[in-house]
């Protein structure tokens, strides 16, 4: 054999060995490009590891990264909470070399749930775009999708997708390109519960529509990611929040609220609550006034109102000294067989209390005017007493109060000294 063909075996082995050794953990060929995002509503920034290499530290909620180059093959992929030492998400998952995929991780701290989808697919012809919609809102019903000309009717429109339920995916749809407005509404309804706006759309693009839970009772938010080279993506908030009105203060006809000087909800009793209206996200000055004094404000509050959100305005006070209490509103569902239950005192003039569910403190020195944290409760009834703070003066008992499991509550103690109420709200 000559000196020639010898060297040419042995170079082409070396170069055999050299490209087989290229591949990436769990005998795949080559990286993977995989991209994050963190729907996780209730627990903070993230970490990811998939496999030995951490790929992904500190990502807040709704945070989103580009595509990540990570070993392909039989991957573990771990979750863990920022800060913290435990690993919330442990799932091994096959990834395959020169493959682009969206990881998503979402649901609550105490139910966290991760996927991977793939975002293999095939580019739309000219003259279309294409999207896909994941429906990752804990807690949501099915999803009906409309995308339409800017400010098109939807009521005797048909959805472009229906019925996108929590942990599931739509097919992709093609489209025509444009610049057009994308609304969810909730499945079979024309209730909106997420409004982009105007979005636009390019030709020959496809689309992921990821959706999630920002902890409203229906109210959902949305990343738009387009599947490109460098997996690019945009959080496009809602247009809408939702707010209601609590009359808690004694001696005061019934009210109205006005939102920017416009009737939002009317003739609301005391100790009574208006169901959630909707308005555009932002700034809005809400005034209230009673329907025995139209036009003179009693009291008003200017809340930030974000996107996808929940707030309660709550009237409390007495007459010639009422105020509006904001409340931040987290109404996502508790656990299997448990419901969520927050306490606010809005009684004048009473002082920081004690609450005892059960006979046992769960919340202690509730300051007026103030909400506690939510706790959960196995469905059941419950005797409910309000002390002074520090003592085992009772101020209030509640001897039946019932909840039901997968449902959000608060319970206001209102009134004054001697005539004091607890009034139940279902806040989901």
């Amino acid at each position: 054999m000559s000196l020639r063909r010898v060297f040419f075996i042995v170079a082409s082995c070396m170069l055999a060995l050299t490209v087989a050794g290229c591949g990436k953990g769990g005998g795949g060929s080559s990286s993977a490009q995989v991209r994050f995002m963190n729907a996780l509503v209730d627990a903070g920034p993230i970490n990811v590891s998939v496999g030995s290499n951490s790929i992904v530290s500190g990502l807040a909620f709704e945070g989103q990264t580009p595509y990540l180059g990570t070993d392909s093959g039989g991957q573990e992929f771990k979750v863990g909470i920022s800060g913290g030492t435990s690993t919330i998400i442990d799932t091994t998952i096959n990834v395959s070399g020169d493959t682009k995929y969206t990881y998503l991780v979402y649901g609550t701290a105490s139910a966290p749930t991760a996927q991977l989808f793939s975002d293999a697919i095939t580019d739309p012809a000219s003259g279309l775009f294409q999207i896909r919609v994941i429906n990752a809102a804990f807690g949501s019903a099915g999803l009906d999708v409309y995308v339409t000309a800017p400010g098109a009717s939807l009521d005797t429109a048909s959805p472009n997708i229906s019925s996108v339920t929590y942990n599931g995916s739509s097919a992709f749809i093609q489209l025509a390109p444009g610049s057009l407005q994308l609304r969810l509404t909730l499945h079979n309804s024309k209730q909106v519960i997420y409004d982009a706006g105007t979005v636009t759309f390019a030709d020959r693009i496809s689309y992921d529509l990821v959706v999630y839970t920002k902890g409203s009772s229906t109210l959902v938010n949305a990343t738009l990611f387009t599947i490109d080279t460098a997996g690019s993506g945009n959080l496009i908030n809602s247009k809408i929040a939702q707010f209601k009105l609590v009359h808690a203060a004694p001696g005061t006809a019934a009210i109205n609220a006005l939102v920017d000087g416009a009737v939002a909800l009317a003739n609301i009793p005391y100790q009574g609550a208006s169901s959630y209206e909707t308005l555009s996200a932002g700034t809005h000055t809400v005034t209230v006034e009673t329907v025995t004094a139209p036009g003179a404000v009693i009291a008003s509050a200017q809340p930030p109102f974000p996107p996808s959100t929940d707030t309660s305005i709550v009237l409390t006070g007495t007459p010639g000294a009422n105020t509006a209490v904001v409340l931040s509103d987290n109404n996502l569902p508790g656990t299997t067989g448990s419901a969520r239950v927050r306490f606010v005192n809005v009684a004048p003039n009473l002082g920081a209390v004690d609450v005892l569910v059960n006979f046992a403190k769960r919340v202690s020195a509730l300051g007026s005017n103030a909400a506690s944290s939510y706790i959960e409760l196995t469905e059941d009834t419950y005797a409910i007493n309000f002390d002074l703070a520090g003592s085992t003066t009772v101020v209030l008992t509640l001897p039946s109060v019932a909840v039901t499991a997968a449902h959000t509550y608060t319970l206001y103690l209102v009134g004054t000294s001697g005539q004091l109420a607890g009034v139940l709200t279902r806040d989901d």
